[in-house]
This record gives C-alpha cells, structure tokens and sequence, in this order.
C-alpha cells in the first residue's frame, strides 16, 4: 500500500473489510482514503509519515507503536479516532510547526523520555490537545508554541526556564503549569498576550473567618478570597496570581501557585509586591510637575514601616529617645558645627579643564531637632572650560561663613534645652506615623477597605467578595 492501488482498496471495499492489518507493510500512504466498513486499523512502523485518515466513518480503533516515531509533521493524526495518550520514545527527534492536526482529538502528549527532542515555533498551536510534557532538557518555549490551543489545560515541563512572545495567547482553558524554580515569574502574564491575563497582582489580608481569608488588592483595588490563611500573614502585603475568568495553577520548583478566578479567588505567594497602578505621578506642593513616581509602591514600603513602628510600644519609644538625648554631648556637637568649603580643579590634556566646589555645613551629629538650631547645608558647583579664572570662593566669603557659624554655635547653646529636644523627637516620631498612615491610606485605601468589609459580615466566600466588589472604594 506505499502507491495507491485502485483495484486493492475496491476489492477491500467490497469485501466489507473491518480490521485492516498493515503491520507487515513496509510503508503506508499519506492518507488511508474510503473504507466505510472498517472499524480497526494495525499501523506498521511510523518513522517519517504518519498517515491521516479520511471517510472512514467507522473507525473506533487504531493501534501503533508511538515510541518508534521520530518525527511529527505538518497535522499528524489527521482524521484519527479520539486518542487518550500518546508516549513518545527515547528516539523522537523533531516536532515541526503545526505538528498537530486541528482535527486531530488528542488527550495527552507525553515527550517525557525523548532525550533529543527539538522543539520549534508554532510546535503545537492550533493543536486540541489538553496535557503535554516536555522532556527536561527543554530549557526554551518558543514563540507561539501552545499559540491557539484552547483544551490547553496543564503543562508539565520542568526544564523550561523561558518562555517567548505569545507561547499562550488564545490559551484560555489553563489551569497547571509546571516550570523549574529559576523560571522568572515576574510579569507572567506577558506570555499570554491576552487582554484577559493579568497576573501579577499584590495585596493584603484585610479578614477572615472559620473558613475564608479576604484579600484587598492593592494593584486594581478589588476584594478576593481564599482558604483560611496562616495568622503569620495578618498585616502582611503579598503577591499572588490572577487570570480573570479562569481556574490557574502554576509551579516554579517548589513553589505552588493556584487562584480559581472563577469565584474569585486567591493564594498567597511570597511576600513583596509585582505590579502596581501606576496611575499616581509625583506633584510639588506648589503644583509643580517634577516627573513621574510611583506613589503607590512608596505607599507600600511605607505601610511597612509604619507597621514596624506601631509594634513598638510608645512608651519603650520615649524611654529609647530620653536616654539617646541623655548620652548626646551637646556642648560637642554645637562645636563641632562649621562650614566647609572644598574647592579643586581637574586637568585633562586636549580637553576642558573642570572646577569642583563643594560647600557643606553641618556638625557631627544631628536629628530632627538639632536641625532647628543647627541647620545644615549643602551644595555643589561645576564649571568647565579652557582657563584659570575659575570663581573660586573669597578668604572674605569663607570668613563670613565662618563669622555666620559662631553665630548660630552662640545662639544654640542659648537655646538648647534638653527637655525640648526630647518633646520634639516624641512628637516627631508621632507625626511621622501620622503622616505615612494617612499617605498609605490616601493611596491603598486599605482603611476605607476594611470598614466596607466588616459590613457584611453575614456573607462567606463567594458571595462577601462579590458583595464587596459593588461598593467603589475611592
């Protein structure tokens, strides 16, 4: 059967031929072709072609050995019946683009013991196929490799560690992904290329009850839910993953990650933060734009820090302050206070001589209420060119430095009082609190959040959140 033979394939037709064994033959045509009777068919030996199958309206079964294939080609398994799993052997070589019939209803692809597979673009895309796994030494997903499979639900390839432009996009039936632990998960959602995909998200546990914990997210500002955390995440940002719409499981190594979108819900990952809105830009109190800063991520490293100082007892605070102030010698520090001007110049041969000037004034020690009294100052100044008239700073401007220094040396020892500089510390210690606090809330709404929540407290999981997701949280 290598050449299509008219007169073989009507005498079978004509016998009503149910089984047809080609398991002696040496080779099969491209395409078995026309046997409305036959319900198995017995393959030889694939190697180079795997024939597709057409008008066989009958075909249940079809027997072959899959670890003698060596090579996929353009939309193998063609026109088969529906195949549960097919395991490749140690000698597969090469899986060209495309390599998977559209049509072709294929459970499971197992390349596990194939130890020289090569895999290329667009591998598998258009394929229906629902699991696959990848050889170890699989290090690389090309481009647009799973691009189009929508019954893609679970990917084992412990080797990978990369993964190109659109390997996943129209992958919308994901739900387990198994990667090395040096794969980089930050932005991950780039690899799916879909408007749907948004993975990278932070947040922070805001309640629970017996069975749930209630996650505001501080990258889109939504409520989520997942089982009961550990009390060890109370107060605590973290990142997890989020595909809209869709039940996700991805593992890096020894890291586990699952979110069921679908009843929105979340897992905790690891703690730090991925993504922010980024919708916040820096503006001067004059109303001034100075360029673009994330406020938002300030926010979060300042939710930290105030957290670290409210763990601390006020009263150990103080207790801390009066005996830092105690051990000051402040008759030392106020001596110590002058400026100083550094000033020299840079010779380049062939190029522009440059003239440095630096002025700096301070005293050795200094804090937030030493700054009143002994106010520093600092600046820097550069010039270039071809001469030696440089602006170099006067005896006369150095000396009125010096004159202004003895005087405030003068005027802070007049002031100084113990008693003040501790007040001073304390209520700047409180006002810093404050100042963060309301910086934090005015940027995660993580206050506002948690008041909406604890009005509905006779809702649980599903239900609370999407309760929760109806109140606009400004």
């Amino acid at each position: 059967m290598e050449n299509y033979n008219s007169s073989l394939y009507s005498a079978i037709r004509q016998e009503r031929i149910v089984i047809l064994d080609l398991s002696m033959c040496p080779n099969v045509p491209k395409v078995i072709n026309g046997f409305p009777y036959v319900t198995d068919i017995i393959m030889p030996t694939l190697t180079d072609n795997i024939p597709s199958i057409a008008n066989c309206p009958k075909l249940e079964k079809v027997t072959f050995d899959s670890s003698t294939i060596k090579i996929l080609k353009e939309k193998s398994f063609d026109g088969w019946p529906p195949i549960k799993q097919i395991s490749f052997g140690e000698d597969f070589g090469y899986t060209l683009s495309f390599c998977i019939s559209p049509n072709a209803q294929i459970d499971s692809l197992d390349f596990s013991l194939c130890k020289h597979m090569h895999l290329t673009k667009h591998a598998f895309q258009r394929s229906r196929i629902k699991s696959i796994s990848l050889p170890d030494h699989i290090t690389n997903l090309p481009e647009y490799v799973f691009c189009d499979c929508p019954n893609l639900a679970s990917i084992l390839a412990i080797g990978v560690i990369k993964i190109n432009f659109k390997a996943f996009s129209g992958c919308n039936s994901l739900e387990h992904l198994k990667f090395a632990e040096e794969f980089y998960a930050d932005k991950f959602d780039r690899y799916f290329n879909d408007e749907d995909y948004d993975t990278t998200r932070c947040g922070i546990e805001i309640g629970k009850d017996d069975k749930y914990s209630y996650i505001w997210c501080l990258t889109n500002f939504m409520f989520y839910y997942t089982e009961r955390l550990s009390d060890e995440w109370s107060n605590r940002i973290f990142s997890f993953n989020h595909i809209n719409q869709r039940s996700f499981c991805v593992f890096f190594g020894n890291i586990d990650i699952y979110s069921n979108y679908k009843d929105h819900y979340a897992s905790n990952i690891s703690e730090g933060f991925l993504k922010t809105s980024s919708r916040y830009t820096k503006i001067t109190h004059n109303g001034i734009y100075v360029g673009s800063e994330d406020l938002q991520k300030n926010a979060i490293q300042n939710y930290y820090k105030v957290n670290k100082r409210l763990k601390t007892d006020i009263r150990d605070v103080i207790k801390q302050i009066e005996e830092e102030v105690d051990k000051l010698d402040i008759n030392s520090i106020i001596d110590s206070y002058e400026t100083i001007v550094s000033e020299w110049t840079k010779t380049k041969i062939g190029d522009d001589d440059t003239f440095y000037s630096e002025t700096h004034r301070c005293s050795y020690y200094s804090d937030a209420y030493l700054e009143t009294i002994l106010p520093s100052y600092h600046s820097v100044y550069e010039d270039h060119g071809y001469t030696t008239k440089w602006s170099w700073t006067s005896k006369e401007e150095i000396d009125k430095m010096h004159l202004e220094d003895s005087r405030i040396r003068e005027k802070a020892k007049k002031s100084y009082s113990k008693e003040d500089h501790i007040t001073y510390l304390i209520k700047e210690y409180i006002q810093y609190i404050a100042n963060k606090s309301a910086e934090v809330e005015q940027y995660l709404h993580i206050g506002r959040a948690k008041e909406v929540f604890e009005q509905y407290g006779f809702f649980h999981g599903k239900e609370r959140v999407s309760e929760l997701n109806k109140v606009i949280i400004i």
